[in-house]
């Protein structure tokens, strides 16, 4: 478990503060920390943004060619490119949920640090898989397959999704063994399927807003880029794997070690 300095404490108990109960709930906590700290959200969602770019661009190259080949090459680099400054995002939004100080330059060049290789390897497995379940879907659609062909190939991508986001939510968070990880996501997309499926809906809702009006929505792009329906999909799964791992005790207590252990 990485650990990380958490500023705002109850003088009198030394217990985090706000703790979980006194946190707004639902949308007012949402824009509570939009307030509070839209620039490091904005900083760290524009560099993501930026990263990204070069994987939508390998899509729409090669999606409508069918170079099936050429399309899961250039995915493997450009999503762990992608991947990379993605996570870094994750891990500002992370800090912004568990209300952790700022300095953000310092805590974004730590977890760049930290997490680059899990995040390289993550973008190189999952950047692909999400390609070509794209690729079947487009070549079902324009073949004009069954129904239930395009139903069982949507789900697939919806649940690809759900389960890779709480996958990466446990990247910035702890340090643990692949095939850990790789159970904790299982175990977490299946016990929090409501969450989880509803996270995935903020980001295909919030992609399928600027594919249908691009023009209309492009200066929106900028300043809520990746950030927005990233924060909306951390912050719908975060409590689940705050009440399985109680991360924010582990930090208190990693940052106040007992003096008489």
């Amino acid at each position: 478990m990485k650990h990380f300095e958490i500023y705002k404490k109850d003088p009198a108990t030394g217990a985090l503060y706000p703790e979980g109960r006194r946190r707004k709930k639902g949308l007012a906590r949402i824009l509570e920390i939009v307030v509070r700290d839209f620039w490091q959200l904005l900083g760290s969602g524009l560099i993501a943004t930026a990263a990204a770019l070069p994987y939508g661009l390998c899509i729409m190259l090669f999606l409508p060619s069918n170079a099936l080949g050429l399309l899961i090459l250039s995915c493997v680099v450009t999503g762990a490119l992608a991947s990379v400054f993605g996570m870094n995002l994750l891990d500002t939004i992370l800090r912004c949920l568990r209300d952790e100080a700022g300095f953000w330059s310092f805590q974004y060049k730590k977890s760049l640090k930290n997490n680059t290789l899990p995040a390289a390897l993550f973008g190189a497995v999952f950047g692909p898989l999400f390609a070509v379940d794209l690729a079947g879907l487009s070549l079902a659609v324009r073949r004009g397959q069954s129904v239930f062909q395009v139903e069982f190939l949507v789900i697939s991508i919806i649940f690809l999704l759900g389960f890779a986001l709480n996958l990466a939510i446990q990247i910035p968070l702890m340090q643990l063994p692949v095939s850990a990880l790789l159970k904790n996501a299982f175990l977490l997309f299946r016990g929090n399927l409501g969450c989880s499926l509803m996270a995935v809906a903020a980001l295909i809702g919030y992609a399928a807003l600027f594919v249908l009006l691009p023009a209309t929505l492009s200066f929106l792009l900028i300043v809520s880029n990746l950030w927005l329906p990233m924060l909306t999909a951390a912050f719908l799964l975060y409590g689940c794997v705050e009440r399985n791992f109680s991360i924010e005790s582990r930090i208190l207590q990693g940052n106040n070690p007992d003096p008489f252990l």
